[in-house]
């Protein structure tokens, strides 16, 4: 159980810096939101991912219950943000290369696993 605490708060505490990171990127210095806000931006995400990661393994429409969570996922952001859906758009792809390099440098040094 403790495990999956610590794994949990660590992969919250990286989404957070990541998606602080795209936001530094597309947005001017009167939209970006503070890093408190982006963490709680982390924390809602999880609890929303996780619902839908839920209903759709319940329901089992694998294709559209990935493009339903990626609309929703777009959404949040464009909510969260205040901002248009390009935008929004523009966050979730850059905060996904920043993952996805990340991912890799953590991968080489071994540490991975902790996401």
């Amino acid at each position: 159980m403790l495990t999956e605490i610590l794994r949990f708060l660590v992969s919250l505490i990286v989404s957070a810096i990541v998606l602080w990171a795209a936001q530094k990127i597309v947005l001017s210095d009167t939209e970006e939101k503070p890093f408190s806000s982006v963490v709680a931006l982390a924390f809602v995400w999880a609890i929303v991912d996780a619902v839908l990661g839920f209903i759709f393994s319940v329901i089992r429409i694998p294709i559209l219950g990935y493009l339903i969570t990626l609309i929703a996922w777009i959404w949040i952001l464009k909510s969260w943000f205040d901002v248009g859906w390009g935008k929004a758009i523009l966050i979730a792809v850059i905060a996904w290369i920043i993952s996805v390099i990340l991912v890799a440098i953590l991968g080489l040094l071994g540490l991975a696993l902790l996401l």
